[in-house]
């Protein structure tokens, strides 16, 4: 009796262990056709509990679509982006579509929508050539791939957030004319009816949570009521927090926060770090509005604004896309400590603290004051340089020559345009460094602006360091 009760229990063991083994496949597996893909998706739709975006040339499977009606009943959110000439000409679709059943845009373009892929409940993705239809012959070689790897999940979000946005709302007339032609006239674009709460308009809103925007494209939150939904303190669980951050993307916010550093990277372009506390936003600023930035120092307390862009780091869990300065409160700086240096390697900062500060004027901003061919006179740039003296310049120019010396150290000849050239001092520390570097190999560099002379070399920078351009 004791060895049947043994063996039963390895029995019902076994059987657990290959259902779990099966989930966890499930997430991440490929499928062929013929085979059973229909029903995998099918049974991703059972599970979903919060959303389901699908981007498909159509859908006629009567299995997918009677899932997707009840998973909608069950409280789902579905959205649907199919391809116009070939969805909304024939059932089941076009009447599930005109009775409100399902939430369903098509894209107007010249080609086709080739995409065949679905999001369920912004965590698990499946892509392939498997088409979404009825009748899907038992000859066809196709492939379905369901993945949960965070990183092609949200590749995959923003392409479907990309083609909804895009896509129209199509007016399907009682008669409905089947050919293409006359199809391309009756479909026209129909403004969404929002929800709107007190006036506002909901950006995103589930588990209990509301977010409110503006016409604008705007999230009316600070960065404090923002940071308690998607922060590290919030109640929400990642999942829910990224069903909710897709829906926020590209709109824009503005707050108010402490500068960590201001800075020019070869690949990022401008940057600028704001400190809110524990938590702090890295903001991709935009060039046109270099006017305004130029004035932020570190220490500043500023207003900023920016569209959102991503979550990614626990340094910078959010990142800001387009960002500009709207005001600037002239707070003391402080001290930076040799991590906050050390942050962001890739960024050559512009504002770090008191003993560095740089200048966000390029060398023809320079040039255009202090050349011959500038309308000031010599003591008006006299009165000119007085502003730049001491400070730091980040410059891309080409090597022209390399003279070291007991007397002078290492001096490098840079030229900027044809006729005008940057003499850098290298301390040397840095000989070895740059000693391997090339005549006419173009670099980027930063210096200390220390002397203004005349001719074909008018600026000399002292402490200065080179990061090659490849």
């Amino acid at each position: 009796m004791h060895r049947k009760n043994v063996l039963l229990l390895c029995i019902v063991t076994t059987i657990s262990l290959l259902f779990s083994v099966q989930e966890k496949i499930y997430s991440a597996d490929a499928y062929f056709n013929p085979g059973n893909i229909r029903e995998q998706i099918v049974r991703a739709i059972k599970e979903s509990k919060e959303s389901i975006d699908i981007a498909v040339t159509n859908v006629t499977s009567r299995d997918i679509l009677h899932s997707l009606i009840q998973a909608q009943e069950r409280g789902v959110h579905i959205r649907i982006v199919v391809d116009r000439k070939r969805a909304l000409k024939k059932e089941p679709l076009l009447s599930l579509y005109k009775n409100k059943k399902l939430i369903t845009r098509v894209l107007i373009q010249k080609g086709v929508m080739h995409s065949n892929f679905a999001i369920f409940d912004s965590l698990l993705l499946t892509t392939g050539s498997y088409c979404w239809s009825e009748n899907v012959s038992k000859f066809n070689h196709d492939n379905a791939i369901f993945t949960d790897e965070t990183r092609i999940v949200v590749k995959y979000q923003k392409e479907f957030d990309r083609l909804f946005s895009k896509a129209i709302t199509p007016d399907i007339p009682e008669t409905h004319l089947s050919s293409e032609k006359n199809t391309e006239h009756r479909l026209s674009a129909t403004p969404q009816k929002s929800q709107s709460v007190g006036g506002e308009q909901i950006v995103a809103s589930g588990f209990g949570v509301d977010i409110t925007g503006t016409t604008d494209n705007s999230i009316n939150m600070n960065f404090e009521e923002f940071n308690r939904i998607f922060g590290v303190a919030s109640e929400l669980s990642d999942e829910q927090r990224e069903s909710l951050w897709h829906r926020c993307t590209d709109k824009k916010v503005t707050w108010s926060g402490r500068v960590d550093y201001i800075g020019w990277g070869i690949v990022t372009g401008w940057m600028m770090g704001i400190n809110h506390g524990d938590t702090s936003v890295e903001v991709k600023l935009n060039p046109a509005n270099k006017e305004r930035f130029s004035k932020v120092k570190y220490g500043n307390t500023v207003t900023y604004t920016g569209k959102l862009d991503t979550r990614v780091t626990k340094i910078f869990p959010y990142k800001l896309e387009d960002g500009d300065i709207l005001e600037i409160k002239d707070t003391p700086p402080k001290t930076l400590s040799s991590d906050k240096l050390t942050q962001s390697p890739d960024v050559v900062p512009i504002s770090q603290g008191p003993k560095k500060i740089f200048i966000v004027e390029s060398f023809e901003d320079i040039d255009a004051i202090f050349s011959n061919k500038s309308k000031l006179t010599d003591s008006e740039k006299e009165e000119a340089w007085k502003k730049y003296q001491g400070k730091y310049v980040s410059w891309i120019g080409q090597i022209v020559y390399k003279n070291l010396s007991v007397a002078s150290g290492l001096r490098i000849g840079i030229k900027q345009k044809e006729d005008k050239y940057i003499e850098l001092k290298v301390s040397l520390s840095k000989k070895n460094k740059m000693l391997k570097l090339q005549d006419n190999e173009t670099i980027h560099y930063t210096g200390k602006l220390t002397e203004w002379c005349k001719g074909n070399s008018p600026y000399v920078l002292e402490d200065g360091d080179i990061i090659i351009l490849k």
